[in-house]
């Protein structure tokens, strides 16, 4: 997979302790590190090359293949470290209060809360160009996949608990997730795609866009926010 390297954001760097014998594993928490600060910095999937993060480290470029086939596979890695960020976001919220519908909106604020603090890694995490490339070589998201799998439970689970509480009419659960994941996603892309419109506060458009993707029967009780 191609790379665009951004000459901006070389910095010197201090040269690297080689590892002890036996802590590989080390440096391949620092590849992963070093592939996400390059990425947080510049703010572009085009600036993380093998080179760009070998520099961000310290190290040779060729010793990150003692740990990555290639990039693919680091990305993976990135994806899967902010996909776990979203998803501990989540679960932070996700037991508190007693009401399912509380709850539910919780989560949907948490989920556009950390996307909107974590844009760079959010980008990557839902853009399709590295999901064409996983596509294309019928690689497997070995990391990624069982994070968003599990992200997408605890949704479908709170949905379910309105369901079961009569605070939601939906008649398929799975698909009104789905539909709730898309909705929070274009609260989060459209706003930042399109700036030159006033566009209401987050909490008036989490609350529409769940309800009435989830298919609520009533509005959030105030003293419970």
């Amino acid at each position: 997979m191609g790379s665009i390297e951004n000459k901006s954001s070389v910095t010197e760097q201090v040269p690297r302790k080689r590892n002890p014998r036996g802590q590989g594993a080390h440096l391949r928490d620092e590849i992963i590190a070093g592939a996400t600060a390059v990425l947080e910095r510049t703010g572009s999937e085009d600036a993380v090359s093998l080179r760009a993060i070998a520099r961000e480290i310290g190290i040779a470029a060729p010793s990150i293949s003692r740990h990555f086939s290639d990039l693919t596979e680091i990305i993976d890695e990135v994806v899967a470290e902010e996909l776990t960020g979203l998803y501990q976001a989540i679960v932070a919220v996700a037991g508190q209060g007693e009401e399912p519908l509380e709850r539910l909106l919780r989560m949907s604020h948490s989920y556009v809360n950390y996307a909107r603090t974590h844009p760079a890694g959010y980008r990557v995490l839902i853009g399709r160009r590295y999901l064409d490339d996983w596509e294309d070589r019928n690689l497997t998201m070995e990391r990624t996949a069982p994070i968003l799998a599990a992200a997408i439970t605890l949704f479908s689970d709170a949905i379910q608990a309105c369901v079961d509480a009569g605070d939601s009419e939906s008649t398929n659960v799975p698909f009104d997730t789905l539909i709730t994941w898309f909705s929070l996603h274009g609260i989060i892309a459209v706003p930042a795609a399109i700036t030159s419109l006033e566009w209401p506060d987050d909490e008036l458009l989490i609350e529409t866009a769940v309800s009435r993707s989830a298919r609520l029967t009533r509005e959030p009780r105030r003293d419970a926010e």
